[in-house]
């Protein structure tokens, strides 16, 4: 994958990509669907989810953390497909105010995972994305996404377990690790807490890594040198497991040869190399 745009170039090409699908209008409610999804599929998602909003939830929805919520309880399937919902609740001022200039936590997050989709980026599957009229953003909005599998692994769950792989099995990891990082920062793709929201599939002797939950994402919040040394530390260094300086060196090594960045060596080293003189995530 080529190195990245200029950052102007990459926020135009983001903002564009904030309308990745079709839209489709439904009374006051406004429906954009992925890409991948058919008329019929997405009009069985309407039907089952109608049911649903109506039967299985409260009129208000209150979420817990007064932001969004994840519905774990509940999941329904559109043609063998399992699909999880997330409701959108928070409408303050600033929320308001994205949501009318087609910002929205919602539609950033759906957005940007079908933008991601179409560059061959593994991640969760995105389906539909239901919202309100951008002109009452009061709304509610939920997004439709495919279910993990049951075999899918959370990434601070996979570090615990990385404690007792063999220093050859880390340092695969590492590389492939370094790699999908890089390819996704390749696209001018960059949030604060990309490194916990990986979930991590098994595939024989290696392992696919699914990047979600792109909330924070903002399309003008391009990759700089300084982000760029926050996502390393970050991806190295975690209560769950701290890499050691051989794993670190193995993913800089990938990840700027993906980036095609090698004159930031030097300082991404420097900045490990501190990390772990000073406790590592502990510090």
């Amino acid at each position: 994958m080529s190195r990245p745009d200029s950052p102007l170039a990459t926020t135009l090409k983001n903002i564009n990509a904030l309308f990745n699908g079709r839209a489709i209008a439904d009374d006051t409610n406004v429906w954009r669907v992925a890409p991948q999804i058919s008329d019929a599929f997405i009009e069985e998602l309407k039907t089952q989810w109608s049911k649903i909003r109506s039967s299985a939830l409260p009129k208000k929805f209150h979420s817990k953390n007064k932001k969004r919520e994840a519905l774990h309880d509940i999941s329904f399937v559109v043609d063998g497909i399992e699909i999880f919902p997330k409701i959108y609740t928070r409408n303050d001022y600033k929320h308001t105010l994205l949501h009318c200039f087609f910002f929205s936590e919602a539609r950033r997050n759906f957005s940007t995972m079908c933008y991601l989709m179409q560059n061959n980026i593994p991640t969760t599957e995105p389906l539909a994305l239901l919202s309100g009229d951008r002109f009452h953003p009061g709304t509610e909005s939920v997004l439709f996404t495919r279910k993990l599998k049951e075999t899918d692994i959370y990434f601070y769950d996979f570090r615990e377990m990385l404690h007792d792989f063999t220093q050859e099995q880390r340092n695969a990891f590492f590389i492939l690790f370094g790699k999908k990082m890089a390819e996704l920062h390749n696209l001018g793709i960059y949030t604060e807490d990309t490194d916990k929201n990986i979930s991590v599939r098994p595939n024989g002797n290696t392992y696919d890594l699914h990047f979600f939950d792109f909330d924070s994402f903002y399309p003008w919040r391009f990759l700089t040198t300084k982000r760029t040394n926050h996502a390393v530390l970050h991806s190295l260094f975690c209560r769950h497991y701290d890499a050691n300086i051989e794993e670190s060196e193995i993913f800089i090594e990938a990840y700027l040869t993906v980036r095609q960045r090698p004159d930031l060596k030097k300082e991404l080293l420097k900045a490990v190399e501190d990390r772990i003189a000073t406790g590592g995530s502990k510090k």
